[in-house]
């Protein structure tokens, strides 16, 4: 005896499913669309039927998205005739809907001016679901021409890639709000968390008992705020893709004037839009520069002046910041220097592909970052 095969999922289970599709598109009750309204109004000239309708069949109505020959959006399901044709893929033609025993006591069809002649052709989804149909109905029994019938069909067609771009639509602007929402709140806590690593940096700095341990943990807290800075800023940014490399430089500044409010700084810079995996390596080799032009030609206490330059020429952009101090030590060579923010702008240099340098200005010293701009939207 051979086995069985498993029936399908009750009529119940697969009537939830299907309208469970239907609402997952996001269309009922929606406003007439013109693209819509042409469909129908294209399927009633060619078919010469004086009503056309885009029909979604929901729990307990049918609604129409579009409509030619009615004057309404939604009648009670129990006078539907699409209804029935919901299991029925393709085109289904009914030359007198009174031979119909399905149709034949719908108050629709009963009436002396009712409907005789129905054409549809399901909406159905790519997983199997019929939704609704795109039809045709007369007052007079017909039929339709196979030119017609070809034409009602490829009707139907355009209304399912309509209303699937919507959806696709709808559903990435909905994957786009829930990754902006995560994407603030993974920047709430990198934020959160740089500045609690500052702090207990910043403890152990005043535990520490050895001088050159203090400045080392001090130089380092500092380093980590200014990410933390840095990173706030750039995530605040209002376009995602871009953001004004300037901006963000006059913010390491003001957070060095925060530090140092007897130092004048001054900041010329051109608009250039940089990517964030740009941005951020650039303004934290500006923080670096800024920060030793700070501790080395400009004494506690003492006035100084820090200038800060942005150019952009030959699709090439450079960051320039000069102090007006004592100069470089001598025997300065920044390709060798071991402390920890030549290695950093070593570093952040690679990440760019740029050339980092530092020359004696007289007086003072210039460090000088050059780099090719990627976007290359910079205004000369």
């Amino acid at each position: 005896m051979s086995a069985m095969l498993p029936a399908g999922p009750p009529p119940f289970l697969r009537e939830q499913t299907r309208l469970l599709a239907l609402r997952g598109y996001g269309i009922l009750d929606t406003p007439r669309e013109a693209d819509f309204d042409d469909l129908v109004a294209l399927a009633s000239r060619i078919c010469n039927a004086p009503i056309s309708v885009v029909n979604l069949i929901e729990e307990h109505r049918q609604w129409f998205k579009a409509e030619v020959g009615l004057g309404i959006r939604e009648t009670p399901l129990d006078v539907s005739i699409c209804r029935h044709v919901l299991l029925q893929p393709g085109l289904t033609v009914i030359h007198d809907l009174r031979d119909d025993p399905r149709m034949c006591d719908n108050p629709l069809v009963t009436g002396e001016d009712g409907l005789r002649f129905y054409a549809g052709c399901l909406l159905q989804t790519p997983e199997g679901h019929g939704l609704g149909t795109l039809c045709v109905l007369d007052t007079v029994p017909r039929d339709l021409n196979e030119d017609q019938r070809l034409a009602l069909k490829t009707l139907a067609n355009q209304v399912m890639t309509q209303l699937e771009l919507r959806r696709t639509l709808r559903l990435r602007s909905e994957l786009l709000k829930r990754n902006e929402t995560l994407l603030a709140e993974v920047n709430h806590r990198t934020k959160n968390n740089l500045q609690l690593i500052s702090s207990l940096i910043q403890l152990q700095q005043r535990r520490a008992t050895h001088a050159e341990t203090r400045v080392a943990l001090l130089d380092i807290s500092g380093r980590i705020s200014s990410i933390a800075n840095v990173h706030d800023k750039l995530y605040r940014a209002d376009e995602a893709e871009a953001v004004d490399a300037a901006a963000y430089i006059q913010g390491v500044i003001e957070g060095a004037q925060a530090t140092a409010p007897q130092v004048a700084f001054s900041l010329q810079a051109q608009a250039v839009a940089l990517s964030l995996d740009h941005a951020t390596p650039l303004a934290l080799i500006a923080n670096e520069m800024i920060t030793n032009a700070v501790k080395y030609a400009c004494p506690p206490g003492a006035p100084g002046a820090v200038d800060v330059f942005l150019t952009v020429a030959d699709g090439r952009l450079r960051l320039q910041v000069r102090d007006y101090g004592p100069g470089l030590p001598v025997g300065f060579d920044h390709r060798k220097g071991r402390s920890l923010g030549m290695t950093i702008m070593r570093s952040l240099a690679r990440q760019l592909g740029g050339t980092l340098r530092f020359e004696a200005a007289h007086p003072g010293v210039v460090g000088c970052l050059d780099f090719a701009n990627p976007e290359n939207r910079g205004s000369e």
